[in-house]
């Protein structure tokens, strides 16, 4: 009786602020907010979403992390593209506008061969590609796999070394996570992931948050999220850190000092000791997402990294 009086509760409560089962689903294909930049394009059956920035330079393309999407390079990818670099931003699929079908697998290697198809259809032979938290695992899984995609990589705070799971993408793989989600999920999750990024809370904005909040109200969502995350296990063999021990591709290494869902000490040096061509830079006072707090220094880095400008190597 008392569990069941906590329930209704719980939803009355989330009903009054808008939450869970009673947000606005947007259907897949439908994107709020278009410009000129945002593309669609089908590779094998599905819809994949991506943001282009022409420009004479070579091809960069950013792979974003678990539950975000190219909105998260938005600011980055404008300042790369002004250094005469043609910038691709992929939503990956079941993440952004991309389509979000629950019949596929989300591992990590299904999510890489993706990356592979769409590169294949948009006829990009060779890029320098950059990867964000899990965006970063399918970027050293891809370059081990399809080595002649990858002329360089940038791994920013990337996930896929055995850690302790972030408390969001614990809860994902909790029982009946799939109901639990759609009856709690509200902007105010969106707001407390985004300051458990950041470095600097205040950077959790009404507009950042509700660019999060509308890709994450799209028909499957929070499904496909919940499958990503159930996909982890690091008790078995390790596909990442076999794909970057020996692995020899020039490697920037990107971390946000205070990040406190990948620490630096335990994972980014890690990837220093196993890529064996790779500089690691530390940005200060920056989180698990410098593409977004720090946008600046991280697009510089990513710049003088591709010009093989000298970038001092954080070894200690």
């Amino acid at each position: 009786m008392r569990l069941r009086n906590v329930a209704i509760f719980l939803s009355c409560v989330f009903l009054f602020t808008g939450c869970g089962l009673f947000m606005k689903n947007i259907p897949q294909g439908e994107i709020q907010g278009k410009t000129s930049k945002d593309r669609m394009v089908e590779v094998k059956g599905l819809m994949f979403h991506y943001t282009e920035y022409p420009g004479p330079g070579r091809t960069v393309v950013l792979l974003h992390g678990f539950g975000s999407s190219t909105y998260t390079w938005e600011e980055t990818a404008v300042l790369l593209n002004k250094d005469g670099f043609h910038v691709y931003a992929l939503d990956i699929k079941g993440f952004g506008w991309s389509d979000k079908p629950l019949h596929l697998r989300y591992d990590v290697s299904a999510l890489m061969e993706d990356v592979d198809d769409w590169m294949d259809v948009m006829k990009i032979q060779k890029a320098v590609v950059v990867g964000n938290s899990m965006g970063g695992a399918i970027t050293t899984l891809l370059s081990r796999m399809h080595p002649n995609r990858v002329e360089r990589m940038v791994l920013i705070d990337a996930g896929g070394y055995p850690m302790k799971l972030p408390f969001v993408i614990k809860m994902a793989r909790m029982p009946m996570a799939a109901f639990f989600s759609k009856l709690f999920f509200g902007p105010w999750m969106i707001r407390m992931n985004v300051k458990q990024v950041m470095f600097d809370p205040s950077k959790a904005t009404e507009q950042r948050v509700d660019a999060y909040y509308q890709r994450m109200c799209t028909e499957n969502a929070l499904d496909t999220q919940i499958l990503v995350a159930k996909s982890i296990d690091f008790s078995k063999q390790n596909l990442i850190s076999d794909a970057a021990r020996g692995n020899n591709t020039k490697t920037l290494i990107i971390w946000g000092r205070d990040d406190a869902w990948i620490p630096l000490d335990t994972v980014g040096r890690k990837f220093r000791e196993d890529l064996v061509n790779s500089t690691l830079a530390v940005i200060p006072e920056c989180g698990h997402i410098p593409q977004e707090e720090k946008p600046v220094e991280t697009a510089k880095l990513i710049s003088d990294f591709i010009n093989d400008r000298p970038i001092k190597d954080d070894r200690s």
